[in-house]
């Protein structure tokens, strides 16, 4: 199914309008896709940054990837605006990150899979888990570009894999990303059950 921006927008509930910008900015794009996002935490504007020479080429970046990352930041300028907003905790992190790239699947249903969604075996998730149980709620406790990118003892996109599988675990067959998306963190986390 092809959506343009504003479709795929509509899917959500919003108010009023938001600024989308597109660079071209290497260092901001995810290398594996040439292209990445951002969504400004104050006003809900986003950024999509795209590799001036993506993997794939160009046309993969346009057809796909910027349409996949239009989609989560718009998902994330929903959360923002409307609350219950990005989130200052590892689970609000976990579950934000989540649910927009289950509006991805949503928004863009022939979106190949992200790679970021599936970045952990079973067994990395259940002692990844373990570990974020501890500084789930503690305001700031936790460092978000180790759990997001990778750093000290945690594999590089742990707190996208398991923020995807705690979204998935709540949506089940019955929910969708765009009606979760002003879902507060512990009521997703409530449904998640961990490998293990």
């Amino acid at each position: 199914m092809v959506r343009s921006a504003r479709e795929a927008f509509e899917l959500l509930p919003h108010r009023g309008k938001i600024r989308i910008a597109i660079a071209l900015d290497a260092a901001r794009a995810i290398p594996e896709i040439g292209v990445g996002g951002l969504t400004h935490r104050g006003t809900g504007d986003v950024l999509i940054s795209i590799d001036g020479a993506p993997p794939g080429g160009l046309k993969a970046a346009l057809e796909t990837w910027i349409p996949a990352a239009l989609a989560h930041e718009l998902h994330h300028s929903s959360r923002i605006r409307m609350g219950p907003g990005y989130g200052i905790t590892l689970a609000e992190a976990l579950v934000t990150e989540g649910l927009a790239d289950h509006f991805v699947a949503e928004a863009f249903p022939d979106t190949p899979p992200q790679p970021w969604d599936n970045a952990l075996s079973a067994a990395q998730e259940a002692g990844l888990w373990r570990q974020a149980e501890p500084v789930l709620e503690a305001p700031g406790g936790y460092d978000h570009r180790a759990w997001f990118f990778g750093g000290g003892d945690l594999p590089r996109w742990a707190g996208y894999t398991l923020g995807y599988r705690i979204a998935e675990a709540y949506l089940g067959d019955d929910r969708s990303a765009s009606s979760a998306v002003g879902t507060s963190a512990n009521a997703v986390i409530e449904r998640y059950d961990s490998p293990g």
